[in-house]
């Protein structure tokens, strides 16, 4: 599939400036995607969730980080695709998160018809996406503007522990890793500070890099109209997509 002419017709010595004129968000679209976003992690950090199916009586959510490319730095202009790792209270081990996952997503899901303020936001539940892990996916939109963002909600345990270690991680971590086995990729939201951290520090040219990068592939693969939904096989994690085959948007290129 040919690129389009303007990024395939683009010299090197143009590319930074293609990046700031078509790909580089403005400050004030940005802002009013976050702003809704905002709310999501307001209802989460505040909301006290019934434990059923095994868990606690109150499960707690511990911590909420904005991931992909909203957490990072690198979206590309009018991709409103959101995601955010919760941290919960109720998952103590890699075992306990990979037990009572789909559990928790139910919870989740059922509570959010419960908060007004997603409510007054055009709230519209999409439902748990299949993946790695297994996503819960909704619609709200902007205050001003209306425009739809489409927000997913992965659960994980909090392997790194209260703070994101600056040097090098525990061995400790990774044994737990590996004796909880799983499918590849799995546990990565485990993980997400560190991956949101590798590019956030990074210098703008590594980000302005990342967006071309996604660019070309929504180019070469999600031509036009034709472009499946946005949270549709979305996540690329540890060399797999979620059905072979079947395209990646944007927001799943970890970037």
């Amino acid at each position: 599939m040919a690129l389009s002419p303007e990024l395939y017709g683009t010299p090197a010595s143009r590319l930074d400036s293609f990046v700031a004129q078509w790909l580089q968000p403005n400050r004030e679209w940005k802002e009013e995607v976050l702003d809704a976003v905002r709310t999501v992690e307001q209802f989460l950090r505040a909301e006290t969730f019934e434990g059923e199916g095994g868990l606690d009586q109150e499960v707690q959510v511990l911590k909420v980080v904005k991931v992909g490319s909203f957490g990072n730095g690198t979206v590309l202009r009018s991709s409103a695709e959101v995601e955010l790792v919760v941290f919960l209270s109720c998952f103590r081990s890699f075992q306990q998160e990979a037990r009572h996952h789909h559990t928790v997503l139910r919870m989740i899901r059922k509570k959010l018809w419960t908060c007004q303020d997603l409510l007054d936001l055009g709230l519209e539940v999409l439902g748990v996406s299949q993946g790695v892990p297994d996503d819960l996916a909704f619609i709200i939109h902007t205050r001003w503007t209306s425009e739809p963002v489409t927000v997913t909600i992965v659960p994980a345990y909090r392997a790194l522990g209260p703070s994101v270690p600056s040097s090098q991680l525990h061995p400790e971590v990774y044994v737990r890793l590996i004796k909880a086995g799983g499918y590849p990729g799995h546990f990565s939201p485990s993980f997400c500070e560190l991956q949101r951290n590798f590019v956030k520090h990074r210098p703008t040219k590594l980000k302005s890099f990342l967006r071309l990068v996604k660019h070309w592939y929504l180019q070469a693969h999600h031509p036009g109209s034709g472009r499946p939904y946005p949270q549709r096989g979305r996540r690329v994690q540890m060399g797999h997509s979620r059905s072979e085959g079947q395209p990646v948007p944007e927001a799943g290129l970890l970037l």
